[in-house]
């Protein structure tokens, strides 16, 4: 019995956790286009993810992004290798 609540317990401690997940890939396009026109989107440019980041956050918006997405598919490469787009909400 004390198992089973410990083991609820520490299920419902990580449901928040994945529900906001950072994303760790690119969103296709097709995607990432709709999510760009989406009311209360904005999108930001920079260099790879961690420029990106940097600037959603000196712009005031909010984390996670809603997705990533670059045309040569490199937002994720470390060093970046150029640049990366990504849309967050204001």
């Amino acid at each position: 019995m004390m198992f089973r609540n410990l083991l609820l317990i520490s299920g419902l401690a990580l449901v928040p956790t994945l529900a906001f997940a950072n994303p760790t890939r690119e969103t296709k396009e097709n995607d990432f286009l709709d999510l760009v026109d989406g009311q209360g989107n904005v999108l930001v440019q920079g260099q790879g993810v961690e420029g990106v980041n940097a600037k959603a956050r000196s712009q005031g918006l909010r984390f996670p992004a809603l997705g990533y997405w670059s045309p040569e598919g490199h937002c994720f490469a470390k060093p970046a290798a150029g640049e990366c787009n990504g849309v967050f909400k204001k």
